[in-house]
């Protein structure tokens, strides 16, 4: 396969806005796409807009994108030269293009682009998939961004995030983030960037769209229908864990997502669980995992690791912290930190309850639900159980001191494996209960004869 690379000299032309960062340099044995000169005959402009095309589908430019950049570096090429033998038909196509859409180019493109990872979006084309950024299309509003749902031109259902208010480094967080997803394995456990836009004054993400609302939402209310049962509450307890691993142990470099919490936890029609927003996500080098990486603090109230807060030290365990906070809204239903209760933290609440041996009284009623219909007490003993071992785990990842911590692949392999001994002890239960109901059939049956 042939890759396609622009020259140092063309390159140097996307430097404006750092957008150069985003095209890697020429390597041996790349075909290299030179500056348009303004010079060429028709066929020499053909043979150009053809390796240009093929460029900038390797590089995930949408079919848009694509003839927006060819389009403005031919026409300022053309205002640089005096009009040349064929300029008139390069000026015809592109003004063909704007005004009724090369539909035959977009097909050929999108045919050819089903490998592209993070597509580079024209402004454009994602203010029309939200209509106009339509209120009506709005699904989120968060501290610095809002949300909208929209259709791309294949149908591909997504969520489009817009900044609240512009500023000079906005384009460089989206950079960043773009940079942050190029380099992460497909999970099915992190929400994917589906592409962005780098327009300077208004710079886009596009997800892709998680139907069923975030868990902060189903805790609290905010979504109708039942509360989540304690199977649905343990799968995305163990779904987030491992969508921390995949980033604290991915291949290229370590990754500290340090915004762990229950409005950045997305799930789906069946109640499974991804982790978004990789807004300030720090990326680190392996000598540096688990031990001082000093940063700016950035995190969000009730959730950031004390310790981090206090000393700027940034380490795996800063999650690990936070994904505790989230297990124990998991158990209560209760919010990370709140003024009015007697302890505002929920890890001080929760600790404090539990040495008064009233972790019952905050334990969210919802979770007991299903033992309603066992009359001798085995299912609800059993879930007991389960609930005290994770709050304990809890605990200890949101214990004071981030060495005494355990690292989330830890965490996620004792929450695998609470996961699997309440399945045996379920199957035990329903096993002792169907026994008993036989039984007290066989007297009824007795007692009529």
């Amino acid at each position: 396969m042939v890759h396609y690379a622009l020259s140092e000299k063309f390159r140097s032309e996307f430097h404006f806005m750092c957008l150069d960062a985003l095209i890697p340099h020429a390597k041996p044995g790349d075909m290299v796409v030179p500056p348009f000169t303004g010079e060429e005959f028709q066929a020499e402009a053909f043979h150009w807009l053809s390796m240009f095309a093929h460029w900038a589908l390797q590089q995930g430019l949408s079919a848009d994108h694509t003839v927006l950049f060819a389009s403005t570096h031919v026409k300022h090429i053309l205002t640089s030269y005096q009009v040349t033998s064929w300029s008139d038909f390069i000026h015809d196509f592109f003004r063909h293009y704007e005004i009724e859409g090369d539909v035959k180019f977009a097909q050929w493109y999108w045919k050819k682009a089903s490998h592209i990872h993070i597509t580079w979006f024209s402004y454009r084309e994602l203010r029309a998939c939200t209509n106009n950024f339509s209120e009506l299309k709005l699904i989120g509003n968060g501290k610095v961004g809002l949300v909208y749902q929209g259709y791309l031109a294949d149908e591909q259902k997504v969520a489009v995030k817009k900044y609240k208010e512009v500023t000079g480094h906005h384009l460089g967080d989206v950079l960043y983030e773009v940079f942050l997803h190029r380099s992460l394995p497909k999970s099915s456990h992190l929400v994917r960037l589906i592409g962005f836009s780098s327009f300077e004054h208004d710079p886009l993400l596009v997800y892709e769209f998680i139907p069923g609302g975030n868990l902060d939402q189903h805790l609290h209310g905010t979504i109708a229908g039942e509360k989540l049962t304690w199977d649905e509450r343990l799968n995305i307890a163990v779904d987030i864990a491992s969508a921390i691993t995949e980033l604290h142990y991915n291949c290229k470099f370590p990754i500290y997502h340090r915004d762990v919490k229950s409005t950045n936890i997305l799930l789906d029609h069946h109640k499974r669980a991804k982790l978004s927003d990789f807004g300030i996500a720090a990326a680190v080098s392996h000598e540096k995992q688990r031990t001082s990486c000093h940063t700016k603090v950035k995190g969000s109230y009730g959730y950031t690791d004390p310790a981090y807060e206090s000393s700027g030290t940034l380490s795996d365990t800063s999650d690990v912290y936070s994904f505790g906070v989230v297990l124990l809204e998991l158990i209560t239903g209760l919010r990370a930190g709140e003024f009015t209760r007697s302890k505002t933290f929920l890890p001080d609440l929760v600790n404090e309850m539990t040495s008064l041996e009233l972790l019952e009284d905050i334990v969210d009623k919802a979770i007991w639900r299903p033992c309603t219909e066992d009359p001798n007490n085995h299912c609800l003993d059993c879930l007991k159980a389960f609930v005290q071992d994770v709050v304990e785990l809890a605990l200890k990842c949101c214990n004071p001191d981030p060495k005494s911590r355990p690292n989330i692949g830890e965490v996620t392999q004792k929450l695998k494996e609470i996961q699997l001994e309440q399945k045996m002890c379920d199957s035990q239960t329903t096993d002792s209960m169907e026994r008993e109901n036989s039984g007290r059939e066989r007297v009824i049956r007795r007692g009529r004869h």
